[in-house]
C-alpha cells in the first residue's frame, strides 16, 4: 500500500517544521572502547561549570565549487563555468562560551599545526581567564606542542572530546550557520547517547 503524502519522506512537518531531513553520526561511535569514552565524557558533564567551557572548531570554504545539479532543454548538453586552479581555501575559527562566540579569527588557507598554534598563543589564549576550559576535538592541529603549554600557562585546562564525538560540541552547529553563537535563552546541546554497554564487550586496554 503506497504511503499517504503526509509519511512520505520530506513531506511529514509539525508545526510547519520539516522532517526530511536525518542525523547521520559516525559508525565508529557504535565500537565499544569509543562508546565507553562517550558514556565517561557524558556523566562528567554535569561536574563541569558551564561558565567556564570554551569550545574550539574550525568551519572553512574553498572557491573550487562546481553546482551539482542545472537545468538544460531535453536534448542539449548543459554547459558550465567551474573555477580550475587558483583555488582558494579561507578558515574560520573561533571559540564558543555560553555567552557566544569568541576569539574569531580568518586564516587565507586550511589549517594546519603551526596555524593553531599561533592561533592559540595570540588569539585565545588573551580570552582566557584561570579555571577556564578549553576542549577541542581529535584533529591532529590540536595536538602539536605548544597547544596545551599556551593554554595552561594562564590558568586553563585542556580537555580533548571522545573519537567521533562532534555531537558533544556545540560550536559543530554554530560555526556554519552563524557567527553570532546561540541566543541567551538557548542551553548548550552536549548530545545523547545510546544505552551504555556492557563492560563484558570492551577490550581490556579500553
Amino acid at each position: 500500500m503506497p504511503q499517504s503524502a503526509s509519511h512520505r519522506c520530506g513531506d511529514s512537518s509539525v508545526d510547519g517544521r520539516s522532517h526530511s531531513k536525518k542525523t547521520a553520526h559516525a559508525a565508529e561511535q557504535q565500537r565499544p572502547d569509543v562508546a565507553e569514552r562517550r558514556w565517561i565524557w557524558f556523566e562528567e558533564q554535569p561536574d563541569l561549570d558551564l561558565e567556564r567551557l570554551v569550545f574550539i572548531d574550525e568551519t572553512g570554504a574553498t572557491t573550487k565549487m562546481a553546482r551539482l545539479r542545472v537545468r538544460s532543454r531535453r536534448g542539449e548538453r548543459c554547459r558550465a563555468a567551474v573555477p580550475h586552479g587558483h583555488w582558494k581555501t579561507t578558515t574560520f575559527t573561533g571559540a564558543l562560551r555560553l555567552s557566544g562566540m569568541t576569539a574569531p579569527m580568518v586564516l587565507d588557507g586550511p589549517m594546519t599545526g603551526p596555524a593553531f598554534v599561533a592561533y592559540v598563543e595570540q588569539v585565545l589564549v588573551p580570552t582566557l581567564s584561570p579555571g577556564d576550559i578549553v576542549i577541542l576535538d581529535n584533529l591532529p592541529a590540536h595536538k602539536v606542542s605548544g597547544v596545551r603549554s599556551a593554554i595552561e600557562a594562564v590558568g586553563a585546562k585542556v580537555r580533548y572530546l571522545p573519537p567521533y564525538s562532534p555531537d558533544f560540541n556545540p560550536i559543530e552547529t554554530n560555526s556554519r550557520h552563524s557567527y553570532a553563537g546561540p541566543p541567551p535563552e538557548q542551553s548548550l546541546n552536549f548530545g545523547t547517547l545510546s544505552p551504555r554497554p556492557s563492560t563484558s564487550t570492551l577490550p581490556s586496554n579500553a
